[in-house]
């Protein structure tokens, strides 16, 4: 696996609990049937609470960049900020 591919597995499998983990390390290639029997299991419904999980963070990461959503906040905030310090100190940013 690549530099991030390790930890982002691991946050999707054990933090987040949306993935399956089918193979590991730095040059590691999925057996072609071990793949098939995660897949499988994750489709069928040993797999359902990954996927409502699933379903669940994508309604969130959609509402979150939203308008008035926390990403779509952070965001504006953040360039507000920007601003500021690029700005005069007498002009004022609303």
């Amino acid at each position: 696996m690549g530099a991030d591919q390790f930890v982002d597995a691991t946050l999707l499998v054990e933090e987040v609990k949306i993935g399956v983990r089918v193979c590991e390390g730095k040059s590691s290639v999925p057996d072609p049937d071990e793949l098939a029997r995660q897949l499988a299991e994750l489709m069928a419904e040993e797999g359902r609470e990954e996927r409502k999980r699933a379903k669940e963070l994508s309604r969130a990461a959609v509402e979150a960049v939203g308008d008035g959503g926390s990403s779509a906040e952070d965001l504006d905030s953040l360039v507000k900020e920007l601003v500021k310090l690029t700005s005069p100190s007498d002009v004022q940013v609303s």
